[in-house]
Parts: structure tokens; C-alpha cells; sequence
């Protein structure tokens, strides 16, 4: 059963501004891993079930797209698009709710080296009419970006997201699943934990996780994993979106100061290159297969596994937040939900 939305509840006022879709099964469960905590040594250790946010196709970015498709249809878009690398979830998502609701996508898909989740945007995005561009090289990308961003549908631009929803519309669905961990732990279905360890690449995630702790005043100290490369990402660019979102949230007529906690930026394990696997991610893999029922993949989630089999986070209470869907999504059973 779907909850109401603690975010609107909080700030009353957001809902004149926008008016999200609902994508997400909220809220989204979480895991008690106690065979995981005692092979990695934590005190112990909780998963954010965002795999589980759709049946349809789950994951963080199913939150970013609550918001970005409300403000697209209250504006009269007939079309969004967007960009991200060949494999990119963020991608394949925006194909499928697109889809569902009736609205033209199309991406621009810059070059990744050919992991599962290449392969399986190439087979999925034709399927669910994705209108794409795919460059080989990243010299193409400028021209291409132009196509895909400024050429109109239907007599429109097509609505932007940005690349990884980079942008305080898409942090306010992240602030939404925050406020379910904080409301587990006052209602006493999850104790107090020392860490949140997020796969990060943009911040979109990881920004509003920060931000919607702070705001529940709690300040849990946020452990973001970088997996992109440092030219793109860092922790100025989390607290600046964090704080963006926050300026937005202020206009609707948000009032109080988050306590903010800390921040544990991790680079140690992005290696060898952007969605290419390692031995420790492997390894970390195979633990997961083995001790519980959640999906890995390699670009986010069994890299950012691997530093829980290192000595940073030994002896603390974690919850990590999975961001990557438990199922694929099946073509006929979204084109038979678009024509109901």
C-alpha cells in the first residue's frame, strides 16, 4: 500500500509548485543483513530496498522521475529527454515511465565499455520506443547533445533531465525515501545507525539523502562511493546541489535549519574505469549471491560492496542504500499498461 508523501506533509506548501507522478511503492522496505554484517565485520548492517520502488522497473531514479515527469505534464510536455552513458539507468528508466505515461523520450547515450546493462539499454530502448542517438566517441557528443536536447516534437522542445537528474526537481524525491529511514527509526522498526553508504555518481542521491536526514534532524554521517570520474563529481558539488534543493524547498515556505551530519567522501574504489568490474567487486558479488537476494551490477552497486570488506566501516551500524532495480523491464507488459 502506497503511503502519502512524508516530503508534502513537511512542506505544505511544495505541492502548489509540483505535483509529482507516482512511480514508487513507498515506502521502500529494508533489509535486515545479518549474515552480510558478520562476514564484513560491521556491527550491523540494513539495505534501503529501493530495488524494490516499481514492479515495473525499481530503483533510486524511479524517485528522481516522481518529480520531473509531474513538472513536465503540468508544463504540457509531450516529450522528455534526456542523456547518460550507453548502459545508464537513468536512461532506461525515463524510456519506461515515458512509456506508461504517454510521452515521447528520447536520450543521448554517450560511449561506456560494453557491460550487462549496454547491452540490455540496447535491446530494451527500441522496444519501448526510445527515440536515441548513441555516439562512439565523445567528440560527437556536443552536435549530438543539440539534436537530442533543441529538436522539437510535436511543435516542442522536448522537457530536459538532466544527466544523472542532476538538478534540486530530481533530489526531492531522494529527500522523500530519507524521510522513510528517519521515520523507521522513530517508530522503532530500525535502531539508530552511524552510516549511509550510497553509490554516487552525479549527487543526486546522495545530496538529498544528506538534505532529508538534516531535515528530520538527524545527522546520520552520509558515506558517498564515488563511481565516475572525479571530473564530475566530488563532494563541493553534493553540498551545492543539497543546498540548491534546500533554496527550492525555502520558496515553498520551508522554515527550519537541518542539522546537517557528516560527510565521508570515498574515491578508493571507482577502479579500473567507469562501469568495469575488479576483483574486490567480484568478490563482493559473490558474498551477496551467497548471503542474501538483492541484485549487484558492477558500474554502482558490487564496487561500492567492496569497501565493506575493507576495514573503514568495522564495528558501525550501516544501512546501504540500494540504488539498482531488482528486475528488468519487460516491453509488452509497459505497452499494454500505455494502452489501458
Amino acid at each position: 500500500m502506497m503511503t502519502a508523501r512524508l516530503l508534502t506533509a513537511m512542506v505544505p506548501g511544495l505541492d502548489a509548485m509540483y505535483k509529482p507522478v507516482d512511480l514508487v511503492q513507498r515506502p521502500t522496505p529494508i533489509s535486515h543483513e545479518t549474515s552480510l554484517a558478520a562476514r564484513w565485520n560491521l556491527q550491523a548492517l540494513w539495505v534501503k530496498r529501493d530495488d524494490l520502488s516499481s514492479p515495473i522497473y525499481g530503483g533510486s531514479k524511479v524517485r528522481n522521475l516522481e518529480y520531473f515527469f509531474g513538472d513536465a505534464i503540468a508544463k504540457g510536455a509531450t516529450s522528455v529527454a534526456t542523456m547518460g552513458p550507453l548502459g545508464s539507468h537513468q536512461v532506461l528508466a525515463t524510456a519506461t515511465f515515458a512509456r506508461i505515461h504517454g510521452l515521447h523520450a528520447r536520450a543521448l547515450l554517450t560511449p561506456q565499455p560494453n557491460v550487462h546493462e549496454a547491452g540490455l539499454n540496447k535491446r530494451l530502448l527500441p522496444a519501448l520506443g526510445m527515440e536515441f542517438l548513441r555516439c562512439e566517441r565523445f567528440l560527437d557528443v556536443p552536435m549530438a547533445f543539440l539534436r537530442i536536447r533543441y529538436r522539437r516534437h510535436q511543435g516542442q522542445r522536448p522537457y530536459w533531465i538532466p544527466p544523472g537528474s542532476h538538478h534540486p526537481i530530481g533530489v526531492l524525491g531522494v529527500i522523500e525515501g530519507a524521510l522513510e529511514i528517519a521515520a523507521a527509526i522513530k517508530s522503532g522498526e530500525l535502531p539508530m545507525i552511524d552510516d549511509i553508504v550510497i553509490p554516487t555518481g552525479t549527487c543526486a542521491t546522495a545530496s538529498g539523502v544528506w538534505l532529508g536526514l538534516a531535515m528530520a534532524g538527524l545527522p546520520i554521517r552520509v558515506v558517498a562511493v564515488r563511481m565516475v570520474p572525479m571530473m564530475i563529481t566530488g563532494p563541493a558539488k553534493m553540498k551545492k546541489l543539497a543546498m540548491k534543493t534546500l533554496d527550492l524547498l525555502r520558496q515553498a515556505g520551508y522554515a527550519k535549519e537541518p542539522q546537517f551530519g557528516d560527510i565521508l567522501w570515498v574515491d578508493d574504489f571507482a577502479a579500473p574505469g567507469y562501469g568495469q568490474s575488479n576483483a574486490d567487486a567480484d568478490e563482493a558479488a559473490r558474498e551477496v549471491a551467497e548471503a542474501s537476494n538483492f541484485r549487484t551490477e558492477t558500474t554502482y552497486i558490487s564496487k561500492t560492496l567492496a569497501m565493506f570488506r575493507k576495514s573503514t566501516l568495522q564495528g558501525r551500524r550501516v544501512l546501504f542504500w540500494n540504488t539498482y532495480s531488482a528486475v528488468d523491464p519487460d516491453p509488452s507488459t509497459i505497452t499494454a499498461k500505455a494502452a489501458a
